[in-house]
């Protein structure tokens, strides 16, 4: 996916990645946590339960007992049982509370890297998020869909933030907890060191927001659903489209289980501080657990209301992870030039009722028809004759373009004097060869200027040479590739 020439920015973002959803030997990352947890769940319920049990039945030995003596030597039986209970619930508390942790700090640190000082530098850190997600991902080859797969929860977590930003400064959001903790004077500030730098938003919003699009779903990794998925002997393909006999049950028990994971398999946080006895001790700790309570609630709720939103708030979810199921597609067919459709199959699910159609709009105000990361082959039309003169490859690197259909790319070839590389540009659409009307006008263009457009393709930016037709979109993945060619943004101090 990344090489060890990447920049210090590829790097934390494929590092990030791998800590969501990779294959360790120690079990580290947040799927492989879930997907342990999943092993061992009813092994570990069935021995609280018979724990539980045991207690229940010392005490009520103690109650028939007949004499002082005898009841004595029960009460020491019933405190030994309720000790054995205590021992493995905190062990298991333990193992809760690690994978909570691990899970805050990949949202605290989503956070850091998609969130500035103030919007336009959150905007700008977000672009460069899902732009190297799209980019450090293949478009062909056996590899694309398991680095689609791994890479989609921390595309659709940065998107849905991004997304219930936009919604709520439209004032689409009614929830009371979410709208009574965002004010946009303060909703950025600086990037945060830790879980207690956070500010109001980030803490109680933006992590329980961040948590529902990367555990929505974890679910899938219970193995039963990967029985489903891969056959008994592991030799059918994860990514086959499945049939509606198949799929939707498999959808259902995704949902269950990630309900399962997130209330049992994390659950809420641990008051770290000791006790001294004192009431201030007692009002602070009534505080941190009604908070993670809370958050808990709103982690919780987010989940559900993905599965049939009508509000806002699952809309988001939703509506980021029908975008990132297209951009980053795991299915078999999956064409990079198809990316553009993405923001009208999620109005179009919006019309039909799967989501409001204002979270649907407001997705497509953020990212347009080109998503960050696309490449764009444009062109600078003759005033005379409304024929293309020159030739140029773009790379939408930015969010929120004026106009939907006119991306702000960087520039990184030219055949020509008027879009030099490394310049910024927004690329109207009749400029734009993805919409059909500009791409015929290149059917005019001599053999030779054809040859000379594609001879520079192949050499300017590792691209197939092809004399037949001009494309109309590229991938920019082999150009990627390369250290140098990874800042895409001019005016970054980075």
């Amino acid at each position: 996916m990344t090489t060890s020439s990447d920049n210090a920015f590829t790097k934390s973002v494929a590092a990030l990645v791998a800590r969501i959803n990779d294959v360790t030997q120690t079990k580290e990352s947040l799927f492989e946590q879930a997907e342990v947890y999943f092993q061992g769940a009813q092994s570990q319920q069935r021995v609280i339960l018979q724990l539980t049990k045991v207690v229940e039945e010392k005490y009520k030995d103690i109650e028939a007992a007949k004499n002082v003596i005898q009841r004595n030597h029960l009460r020491e039986l019933y405190n030994d049982a309720k000790k054995d209970l205590k021992v493995e619930t905190a062990i298991q508390d333990r193992l809760r509370y690690v994978r909570l942790k691990c899970l805050n700090e990949v949202c605290i640190d989503i956070v850091k890297l998609c969130e500035g000082k103030n919007w336009q530098e959150t905007q700008l850190k977000s672009a460069k998020v899902l732009t190297t997600l799209l980019l450090i991902c293949p478009t062909q080859g056996k590899n694309v869909a398991q680095s689609h797969q791994r890479c989609k929860p921390l595309y659709k977590a940065v998107l849905s933030l991004r997304l219930l930003d936009e919604m709520l400064a439209s004032q689409y959001v009614e929830n009371e907890y979410i709208v009574s903790r965002y004010n946009l004077s303060s909703r950025f500030s600086k990037p945060p060191a830790s879980f207690g730098a956070l500010n109001l938003f980030q803490k109680d919003v933006a992590v329980p927001l961040i948590s529902a699009a990367l555990m929505q779903d974890i679910g899938m990794q219970h193995p039963e659903i990967q029985r489903l998925l891969k056959g008994a002997d592991g030799a059918l393909d994860p990514y086959r489209v499945l049939e509606k006999e198949v799929r939707v049950p498999l959808l259902i028990m995704n949902h269950e289980q990630t309900i399962e994971y997130v209330s049992q398999g994390l659950g809420t946080g641990h008051f770290e501080e000791e006790n001294d006895d004192s009431d201030d001790y007692t009002l602070r700790k009534d505080r941190f657990d009604k908070s993670e309570s809370n958050r808990a609630r709103l982690l919780r709720s987010m989940l559900d209301g993905a599965i049939k939103p009508k509000e806002a708030l699952g809309s988001t979810i939703k509506a980021a992870q029908i975008y990132t199921s297209i951009v980053l597609s795991t299915k078999p067919n999956f064409n990079f030039e198809d990316l553009p459709k993405a923001t009208r199959v999620v109005i179009h699910s919006a019309q039909i009722g799967a989501l409001t159609l204002n979270s649907a709009e407001s997705l497509q105000k953020i990212v347009g028809y080109f998503p960050p990361g696309f490449g764009v082959v444009f062109c600078a039309a003759n005033d005379d004759d409304n024929k293309p003169n020159e030739f140029s490859y773009g790379l939408v690197n930015t969010l929120n373009p004026i106009q939907v259909n006119e991306p702000n790319c960087l520039v990184v070839s030219s055949l020509g004097e008027i879009y030099p590389k490394g310049e910024q540009c927004t690329i109207r659409s009749q400029q734009n060869l993805y919409f059909e009307q500009v791409y015929n006008q290149f059917s005019t263009l001599t053999p030779a200027i054809l040859d000379a457009v594609a001879q520079k393709i192949a050499t300017e930016l590792d691209q197939p040479k092809n004399r037949v037709a001009i494309p109309r979109g590229w991938s920019p993945y082999s150009y990627f590739y390369f250290k140098k060619q990874q800042n895409l943004w001019v005016k970054s101090k980075d």
